[in-house]
């Protein structure tokens, strides 16, 4: 794995899904406490967008999935290019609403 050097996919499909969420959730509750150096915001989500595509081959009950949908949507390549031009605020703030978002995804998935 690129952005988790010591983990390897078989290390993090050990975990349950829940778990896995709230393993994206923290990677964006980082970005959030970071983000006055975009790099590091940029590495954050770069994580968490490694750790949701093993989440994504997990299976999972489709009303869980339809929830998951839009985290996915907000987190994609073009939006992380776009948060260059935010202010440390606005980072901030939608970090920490997607880390939100995935903790309650988390306790769907248990």
């Amino acid at each position: 794995m690129k952005a988790h050097r010591s983990l390897t996919r078989k290390d993090i499909l050990r975990y349950t899904p829940d778990k896995i969420a709230l393993m994206i959730a923290s990677e964006f509750t980082r970005a959030a406490n970071r983000a006055e150096r975009i790099e590091n915001v940029v590495a954050c989500y770069e994580r968490a967008r490694e750790l949701m595509g093993i989440l994504e081959t997990v299976s999972l009950a489709a009303v869980v999935s339809r929830r998951l949908r839009p985290i996915y949507q907000n987190v994609g390549m073009q939006k992380m290019l776009l948060l260059k031009d935010r202010n440390t605020a606005y980072i901030r703030q939608s970090s920490l609403e997607l880390a939100d978002e995935l903790t309650r995804a988390a306790s769907g998935l248990s």
